[in-house]
């Protein structure tokens, strides 16, 4: 989805606070991703600050934040039919 709605003006940030760095990079080669990953722990001592903050309970959980900062949709689990609707209302087709 990124690369078909980036030039559209979609941007993803990945946040991962609980895995070591070495395993994140493996796993974003290993799948191939090409929207950045953001490491907010040190992957030991499991800080949950950012989740917390965002309320997440379970992982995936994603958010999509429009161009003034409001979250204009919420999915845990990774809902591909719902971002592209909540994306749809944003004029991103």
């Amino acid at each position: 989805m990124y690369n078909q709605f980036n030039a559209q003006g979609l941007e993803i940030l990945a946040v991962n606070g609980f895995d070591k760095q070495d395993v994140i990079e493996k796993y974003i080669k290993d799948n191939s991703f090409t929207f950045p990953v953001i490491l907010a722990g040190d992957g030991q001592s499991q800080q949950y600050a950012l989740a917390t903050a965002y309320g997440v309970e379970a992982y995936p959980t994603n958010y999509l934040i429009d161009a003034e900062g409001k979250v204009v949709f919420r999915s845990v689990g990774f809902s591909e039919a719902g971002l592209k609707a909540a994306l749809a209302k944003l004029g991103i087709k």
